[in-house]
């Protein structure tokens, strides 16, 4: 089962970087009259790559559920998140060319720093998951922390900062994503669609990830990549890691020597993941004005 699921997510991680690469671009060439949230999507609707990059996130959503169907949470989202990478390839081979040594270098330490961190935690398989005071207890939170930074981001006068704190949003929206997730697939599991149907994750699901998508726009058109992919896909993978211990009591390998190589390797992915937005802002600044004006 934790081969399959290690293939799922990593199936997954590629579909959602493919997917990623095709959304940011429609988003960032939108011009200013797609103003606020609803302009921006009324936007994004009428572009056709933005509408495949849907249709692929929604091909990467089926197969994550998979991937948590026959793994935990702990092992899942850390290759998810990571997804990034893979853009890196794919990138080369559309445009015919090699990838530079920085992106090489990027991707190996996010590489790196992933295979480590799942070494070292090894985590167990967890247990069934209750619907009570716990799982609500922990969505609410992170609804309030995702609101909260969603209203800094409107606070701020700076696209970076902006683009930060939609991030961080997001990023705590779609760790959400992957807990509730988990807790459907079990409901769907034990009483079939019916149950599905009936249970308040499936539901909060459906709420919390329309809302991440477009915080997830949003911080893709406020500012370049790297002021929102970075803190995003760390933050998401932070609050599914706390989502599988404290609702599927997903344990880590946590004496100190664990503790300490798996804080070292999640650094070096923060790290990896922020020089590979790094790269791809360098290569984009030449394109913004072509793509403004077509537009």
């Amino acid at each position: 089962m934790t081969l399959l699921a290690t293939a799922l997510a990593l199936a997954c991680a590629l579909i959602f970087a493919v997917s990623t690469s095709v959304q940011h671009q429609a988003a960032e060439s939108a011009p200013a009259s797609a103003s606020g949230p609803f302009g921006l999507v009324r936007y994004l609707l009428r572009r056709p790559s933005w509408l495949v990059g849907q249709l692929l996130a929604l091909l990467g959503f089926a197969v994550h559920a998979a991937a948590l169907h026959y793994g935990p949470i702990a092992l899942v989202q850390p290759i998810v998140i990571s997804g990034i990478v893979f853009a890196v390839p794919v990138r080369a081979a559309i445009s015919r060319r090699l990838p530079s040594r920085p992106e090489i270098q990027a991707v190996a330490l996010t590489a790196l720093g992933l295979a480590v961190f799942l070494v070292a935690s090894d985590p167990t398989p967890g247990e069934r998951a209750g619907l009570g005071v716990g799982p609500v207890t922990l969505t609410v939170l992170g609804v309030a922390i995702a609101v909260a930074a969603g209203l800094a981001a409107r606070l701020g006068h700076r696209p970076r900062r902006t683009a930060f704190f939609l991030g961080v949003a997001s990023g705590v929206l779609f760790g959400l994503v992957a807990g509730l997730l988990k807790m459907a697939l079990q409901e769907l599991a034990d009483g079939g669609v019916v149950r599905l149907l009936t249970v308040w994750p499936t539901w909060a699901l459906v709420v919390v990830g329309g809302a991440g998508v477009l915080g997830n726009q949003l911080a893709y058109r406020a500012d370049r990549l790297s002021a929102s992919m970075p803190v995003l896909n760390i933050v998401d993978g932070l609050v599914a890691l706390a989502f599988g211990y404290i609702i599927f009591a997903e344990v880590p390998r946590h004496t100190p020597a664990y503790l300490g190589v798996e804080i070292v390797a999640l650094c070096c992915v923060a790290v990896g993941l922020w020089l590979l937005a790094r790269v791809e802002d360098e290569e984009r600044i030449p394109e913004l004005p072509r793509l403004r004006v077509r537009d």
